[in-house]
C-alpha cells in the first residue's frame, strides 16, 4: 500500500497544483476552471473529508483522509500528512518529521494557456456534499477527459473526475463533507523542514543531453529545469496536466522500483509503469541513464509521452550514483 504522504500530495496538487511546479497560468480571455478553483483554495476558509479513487490497472482503488485549509495554507492528513504554504510543499511522517518537497523560492516559469490543446465548457449544475455546484467539462479532441464541480458562490473545487481518451475514469477526488467560511479552521504551522527540495538550474548549466527534449508529445512544453542532488528533473505541460522527467546516471536495480509496478516497453527497451493517487509514473534505462516520467496525466498519454522522450546515454563517472532510482522512486511513492 502506497503511503499515506502521496495520498496527501495529491489532494494538494488537486486543489492548488502538484508539488514539481507552482502553478502560474497565464491568462487569457479564456476562462480557465482550474485557476479559479485554485484560487479559491487560497482565499476561502474550509474543512472537510475527502475521498480519493485512482485506478491501477484495471482496479479501481479508494482512500480518505481529511483536508482543511485557509489563509493560502492547505493540511491533508492521514498517517501521513502533507502540507502547502503558498507555493511550498512539505511532507510529513513519523519518522522523519515535516521535509520539504518543493520549496516556495523557486516559483514558477509560466504555464501554457488551457484553450490551446482543450475545450472548456459549462455542462450544468449538480450538488456535492450538500453544495450546488457549476459543471465543467474540460474536452481534448472531442472527449471529455476532465470534469469539475466548482461550488457555485466560492468557486472551490468540490469534486475532479478524470478520465483517458476512451472515456474511462482514471481518477476522482470528492469531498464527503466540507464546511466552507469559517476563519477559524486555520491549519497548525509546521516545525521548521528539513531542506530536501530541488535548486533551481539554469538551461546554461545542464549539458545538451541533459535538457532534451523541449518539446513531448501530445501538446507538451517545457517549463523548467531543477536539479536534486545528481538528479535533474525537466518540468513540462499541456495547460491541463503537469509532467516531470527526471534523469539520473546510474544502474537500476528493480528492487528500487515500486512493487506493484507494471512491466511494458518503450521503443523496444523493457520500462515499468506504476499509479499513486495523484497520477501515473513510468521507469526506463537506456545505457547508463535512468529515466523515470511522473504526472497527473493518465496512463494510456503517459506511456505515448514517454515514448517520444529522445533518450541520450551518458556514461560520465562524475554524475554516477551508487544507487541510481533509490531517493527518486521513495519520494514518489515510498515504501510498500
Amino acid at each position: 500500500m502506497m503511503r499515506k504522504r502521496i495520498v496527501g500530495l495529491a489532494v494538494l496538487a488537486v486543489l492548488i497544483g502538484p508539488a514539481p511546479i507552482a502553478l502560474a497560468r497565464a491568462r487569457t480571455g479564456e476562462r480557465d476552471p482550474l485557476d479559479d478553483a485554485r484560487k479559491a483554495a487560497e482565499q476561502t476558509p474550509f474543512s472537510g473529508s475527502v475521498t480519493l479513487q485512482w485506478r491501477e490497472a484495471s482496479v479501481l482503488r479508494t482512500d480518505q483522509l481529511t483536508v482543511k485549509g485557509t489563509h493560502g495554507t492547505l493540511l491533508a492528513q492521514g498517517q501521513r500528512s502533507a502540507m502547502a504554504i503558498g507555493a511550498e510543499r512539505l511532507v510529513y511522517s513519523p519518522a522523519d518529521g515535516w521535509q520539504e518537497l518543493w520549496p516556495a523560492g523557486l516559483g514558477s516559469p509560466g504555464h501554457p494557456n488551457l484553450d490551446v490543446a482543450y475545450d472548456v465548457r459549462t455542462a450544468g449544475t449538480d450538488h456535492v456534499a450538500g453544495y450546488p455546484t457549476d459543471v465543467v467539462e474540460v474536452l481534448k479532441a472531442g472527449v471529455v477527459r476532465d470534469r469539475l464541480d466548482l461550488e457555485a458562490a466560492t468557486k472551490l473545487l468540490l469534486r475532479r473526475r478524470q478520465y483517458d481518451s476512451k472515456g474511462v475514469l482514471e481518477r476522482a477526488f470528492t469531498f464527503d463533507q466540507i464546511q466552507i467560511g469559517d476563519p477559524a479552521m486555520m491549519p497548525p504551522t509546521p516545525p521548521a523542514p528539513k531542506q530536501a527540495g530541488p535548486r533551481p538550474l539554469s538551461f546554461s548549466a545542464v549539458p545538451a543531453s541533459e535538457r532534451q527534449p523541449s518539446r513531448l508529445a501530445a501538446g507538451y512544453e517545457r517549463l523548467g529545469a531543477y536539479r536534486q542532488g545528481g538528479i535533474v528533473q525537466l518540468v513540462y505541460s499541456d495547460g491541463l496536466y503537469d509532467l516531470s522527467l527526471f534523469q539520473q546516471q546510474g544502474g537500476l536495480d528493480t528492487g528500487d522500483l515500486p512493487a506493484q509496478r507494471r512491466t511494458t516497453r518503450l521503443d523496444g527497451r523493457p520500462a515499468w509503469a506504476f499509479s499513486w493517487p495523484g497520477g501515473e509514473g513510468i521507469v526506463w534505462t537506456a545505457g547508463r541513464t535512468v529515466y523515470t516520467l511522473v504526472g497527473d496525466v493518465p496512463a494510456d498519454e503517459l506511456t505515448e509521452v514517454a515514448a517520444s522522450v529522445s533518450v541520450h546515454p551518458s556514461t560520465s563517472v562524475m554524475h554516477r550514483l551508487r544507487q541510481a532510482c533509490r531517493g527518486l522512486v521513495e519520494s514518489f511513492t515510498g515504501a510498500f
